[in-house]
């Protein structure tokens, strides 16, 4: 993204990973409801940010749960001419409440579904829709669509097999070293 470019994050695992790695290089270019487990709010907040500056690269990331939620806002976004992107990250699942209940030793219970096909859903409201099938498809895919006018959505698969392991684990392990250091 460009300096002045706005992120959009929806509510999820993925924001976790935002949160702590994106380089914001200016005021309001992450907008993101922080813990207030606000699904559904990435899509209209990039919308917004597309109306209130029109001139700006704008892109909402959105996990497959979240993007539901409102996905119907893709007929808005094309009737008013907005330029986004919309980045789904695609576990299948609700993957934030399946890591936090699983870290809790819940049974993994209704967690899991299917979704429709991302493509050809973004097309059936005339918007651009492509498919990441190479993590090294990514790069180039975001530079494409952030170029290019108009509705854009980009299903990307995730794996989050590494969360538990990161964010339960190694980090509390870490900070356990760097307290009794202080």
């Amino acid at each position: 993204m460009p300096a002045d470019g706005i992120i959009c994050l929806d509510n999820g695992i993925y924001k976790i990973w935002f949160a702590r790695n994106y380089p914001a290089r200016q005021p309001n270019t992450v907008l993101l409801g922080n813990a207030l487990a606000t699904m559904g709010a990435g899509l209209p907040s990039a919308m917004a940010s597309a109306m209130v500056y029109p001139s700006r690269k704008v892109m909402a990331i959105c996990g497959d749960g979240g993007f539901m939620m409102n996905s119907q806002e893709m007929e808005t976004a094309i009737r008013l001419g907005l330029n986004i992107t919309i980045l789904i990250l695609n576990d299948n699942s609700y993957g934030m409440i399946r890591w936090k209940q699983a870290n809790m030793g819940f049974k993994d219970w209704g967690l899991t579904y299917g979704n429709p096909d991302f493509v050809k859903y973004a097309e059936s409201y005339g918007a651009s829709g492509h498919r990441v099938t190479g993590a090294e498809m990514l790069p180039g895919l975001l530079q494409e669509c952030l170029g290019t006018g108009g509705v854009h959505l980009i299903d990307c698969p995730v794996d989050y097999a590494d969360n538990d392991r990161i964010l339960n684990k190694e980090i509390k392990e870490l900070s356990a070293v760097v307290s009794t250091q202080g």
